[in-house]
């Protein structure tokens, strides 16, 4: 195979393999970050793993802290004023057991801390002479390139410009790549004018300058040419980022190949400078520390930074990252996903980003490229054997912001963008239903060079990120019945350069159950930034109102064009009583969510009915929450608001249904850890849900689910399920509150129902509800749920008061235990072990009796309780 063919098939095969990437959050396990408030920098005193603050270091010493360090290494001589400062970022590290969630909510809570994250993993995404630009590179004419060319090439400019490849690394010392390498000056110790040298495909670093030592102070030793961040999966790191031929090098391919000379790709700017970055390491597809590869290469003075990979999760650490990196005058580039949908994918959402869609040669949407209201722009990157990939369009937009950048180099960051971006071909009219949705358009080269200041769409895209808790009269997160409240909103305007002063934001709602007092805010928009909605508006509840979901509509106005968000819908629930039902996602397998309140509505209840987990259920009359099974559908039970709502509702003697193979024998320990002064989730939650012990458990499939004789579930059987999956169902072990309601064959109990000392009602079951499969009646999930109903409604019983027995020791193998006490007809006395159930046949007090075998077990623990036949 020739060399010219292999380097093309590596294209081909990076383009194939990642068209249709999974973006699922990951982060990396025994590791979490966090920042301190800029307010108590000066409380700081790093030694060791203790930051200087008494009541954080409790906090950190409490989870088994083996590490805790900078989280980047920062160059204090290139930070400006007004930059978000990353030195006040700390990385921990601590036993992998422990969840870096359940970390980050313990370090939430701490009053010195902005903020807490999980440290996220990102996923790759993926005419001169040059032999493949006549026969692959197709792309070229649609943007106008050869005419482009005439005016400005790149190598020909006053200044060099650099492009800052953050990627997988580069084969560096491949003919293709070697003359276009950035030279580290400030690192030639030798003082010959470069750091490494060769011909061809033979290139080394200068022996004269590999002295282990930091020469320019930049915080790294020898880095000759660029760094790799991961050089193994333990995380080494160390000065050379040069890879065989991954990922990193297709980019490198688009973005700033060696051009003209004969060889095999070209790229829109020829032969300006590549400043190689590795953030992972061979055989992995993950990008672990693409951001400080980001810091190191703004630093260092890359004009442009590319970063084809990506990912789902939103980190307040990485947009404070691409803050600092944009206010050193860099122009960040990214992807936007190959996932031909609207999800946004960061880095390329971040505000302060030029995000990049793919399309066909002829400005048609490629069929992988996501799309939306955050991506800027689009590049061409079709060539016989792809339909492009974002990976490949990210470079390209690279390519002509560095083109742009030599032929003018005292434009600033701004002047730059803008131009990149407001000279692309308007390609609305060949993308129907996808109007503003590819940013301005596709790259022009052509129009880049030659247009005279040209202005992006005066046009705002607006969208509402996020809708907090709003500020209700009595302060307890309800809103209820006659009250006023208001709201809280978080808004992010996507358009870059485009601002509005003095916006207006209109709030109605066409729902009897609410009148809006205040219906008006005024606002500026900043251009490419989030803002809020602080307190605003001013909303009374009605007296009569019940429980529902209100739909709001926010309507803009500004003076500018709306083209994203003229109208903004969201919802706030009224908690006026009746049934809550939340399931983690609407209608999903191994979830009852949508069940429960079908059934419920045909019982003849008042039901309301969400995916969105609310601050309060006051008021509700009973609450039914579905948390599904781990690898099919979950949501987990992993945050101090879920915590706090589910406290504070058993707290007030509430009634609530949980069901979830992890819910609330695993999560509530795994990430909710001192969420109660020093008491774990578990260590407050189990003892109101009638709980002393729980285990993670095992994969369990139903075969026979038996409800507990005597109880009111029983004498209920069922023998299999439809489940999708059934791994690490938990068991659990009831307190004195509680009793096992359903044991599964051997396997163990998977439901227990407690009444509480604040008469709360609960029952908790490992397994969905719905997925039960109906046997012969009354064995049917229908019956199940109507009896969870009766138990949560049935009148207060009093359990025996264990004062009035008086105990007869007959012999040494028995025990006779006898008390008095006014029990119903209908009731049973439930005395725990082999003995069975006691029916009270009569009014009145009256005398009963036990005998217990004691043999071979005579310090074993009993519960003596009583219960009607549907009910405690």
């Amino acid at each position: 195979m020739s060399k010219r063919r292999f380097l093309f098939l590596v294209l081909l095969s990076l383009t194939l393999s990642l068209m249709s990437m999974d973006y699922t959050a990951d982060y990396q396990s025994g590791v979490a970050v966090f920042k301190i408030k800029p307010a108590y920098r000066e409380l700081i005193r790093h030694r060791d793993n203790n930051i200087g603050i008494s009541s954080l270091d409790s906090r950190l010493s409490g989870i088994g802290l083996t590490q805790l360090q900078p989280r980047f290494r920062t160059n204090p001589k290139r930070y400006k004023p007004g930059l978000p400062d990353l030195t006040l970022i700390y990385e921990i590290r601590f036993a992998p057991t422990l969840s870096p969630i359940a970390v980050c909510n313990l370090l939430q809570s701490d009053p010195y801390i902005q903020y807490a994250e999980p440290l996220y993993i990102d996923q790759i995404l993926d005419i001169p002479n040059d032999p493949f630009y006549t026969t692959d590179q197709l792309y070229f004419p649609s943007m106008q390139a050869e005419a482009a060319w005439t005016i400005h090439k790149g190598e020909n400019g006053s200044t060099p410009v650099i492009i800052a490849i953050v990627d997988t690394g580069v084969n560096w010392t491949n003919a293709e790549y070697a003359p276009n390498i950035w030279h580290n000056l400030g690192e030639d110790a030798n003082g010959n004018g470069y750091t490494f040298s060769g011909s061809g495909s033979s290139w080394a670093y200068d022996p004269g300058d590999l002295n282990g030592i930091d020469d320019d102070g930049n915080g790294f030793i020898d880095d000759l040419s660029g760094w790799d961040f991961m050089l193994n999966a333990q995380g080494a790191q160390n000065n050379d980022p040069w890879e065989a031929g991954a990922h990193g090098t297709g980019v490198t391919s688009y973005a700033n190949a060696v051009t003209n000379n004969s060889l095999y790709w070209s790229s829109l700017a020829w032969n300006v400078t590549t400043m190689p970055i590795s953030c992972s390491y061979p055989g992995s597809s993950s990008v672990y520390r693409g951001y400080d590869a980001i810091i190191y290469a703004a630093e260092n003075g890359a004009d442009i930074i590319n970063c084809s990979w990506g990912s789902t999760s939103y980190s307040q650490v990485n947009q404070d990252v691409i803050d600092y990196a944009y206010g050193l005058g860099s122009i960040i580039i990214a992807a936007a996903g190959n996932s031909n949908n609207q999800v946004p994918v960061y880095p390329s959402a971040y505000a302060n980003v030029v995000a990049t869609g793919a399309l066909l040669n002829d400005g048609t949407k490629s069929n992988l490229s996501s799309y939306g209201i955050w991506v800027d722009l689009a590049a061409p990157n079709q060539t016989p054997t792809s339909t492009g990939a974002t990976s490949f369009a990210s470079p390209i937009a690279s390519s002509l912001a560095a083109l742009i950048k030599s032929y003018h180099p005292t434009w600033t960051r701004e002047q730059v963008i803008t131009q990149l971006i407001a000279s692309c071909d308007n390609i609305d009219a060949m993308n129907p239903g996808k109007e503003n949705m590819l940013g301005q358009g596709k790259l022009n080269a052509y129009r880049a060079l030659t247009d005279i200041d040209p202005v992006p769409d005066q046009e705002l895209r607006l969208a509402l990120q996020s809708t907090g808790v709003p500020t209700d009269a009595n302060a307890n997160g309800a809103v209820e019945q006659g009250e006023q409240f208001s709201l809280n909103l978080t808004l992010r305007n996507y358009s870059y350069g485009v601002s509005s002063t003095g916006a207006s934001f209109t709030l109605s709602s066409t729902d009897p159950a609410v009148t809006i007092l205040t219906n008006t805010a005024v606002v500026d928009i900043p251009a490419d930034a989030f803002f809020d909605l602080s307190n605003a508006f001013l909303v009374q509840v009605s007296p009569t109102a019940t429980s529902k979901y209100v739909t709001f509509t926010l309507t803009p106005a500004a003076d500018k064009p709306i083209v994203f968000g003229t109208t903004l819908s969201f919802s706030v629930l009224i908690n006026a009583g009746g049934c809550f039902v939340w399931e983690g996602k609407a209608g999903g397998r191994d979830m009852s969510g949508n069940y429960i309140k079908t059934r419920l509505t045909a019982m003849g209840k008042q039901v309301t009915y969400g995916t969105t987990f609310p601050a309060s259920f006051y008021t509700f009359d009973a609450v039914f929450l579905s948390f599904g099974m781990v690898g099919s559908n979950v949501v987990r039970f992993d945050t101090v608001p879920m915590y706090n709502a589910v406290r504070d509702y058993l707290e007030s003697g509430g009634k609530i249904y949980i069901e979830g193979g992890d819910a609330v024998g695993f999560d509530l320990g795994e990430y909710l850890i001192d969420v109660d002064g020093t008491l774990d989730a578990d260590e407050v939650l189990w003892p109101l849900l009638g709980i002393s012990s729980a285990e993670d458990g095992d994969t369990n499939v139903i075969s026979n689910l038996t409800a507990e004789n005597g109880w009111h579930t029983a004498p209920l059987v069922f023998s299999s399920s439809n489940q999708t999956k059934n791994d690490w169902v938990d068991t659990f072990s009831p307190n004195l509150n509680g009793v096992t309601a359903f044991v599964e064959n051997t396997y163990g109990n998977v439901a227990i129902e407690s009444i509480g000392s604040f008469g709360q009602r609960t029952f908790v079951f490992s397994y969905a509800l719905n997925e039960l499969v109906d046997g012969t009646a009354p064995n049917t999930k229908a019956e199940l749920l109507s009896r969870i109903v009766d138990f949560f409604e049935t009148d207060t019983f009093t359990l025996p008061d264990i004062r009035n027995y008086s105990i007869t020791d007959l012999s040494d193998s028995s025990i006779q235990l006898s008390w008095d006490y006014p029990f119903e007809v209908g009731s049973f006395l439930i005395f725990s072990g082999d003995d069975p159930a006691i029916l009270i046949e009569s009014d009145g007090t009256t005398e009963q009796q036990i005998i217990i075998d004691t043999t071979g077990s005579p310090h074993q623990f009993y519960r003596i309780s009583a219960r009607r036949e549907f009910g405690l």
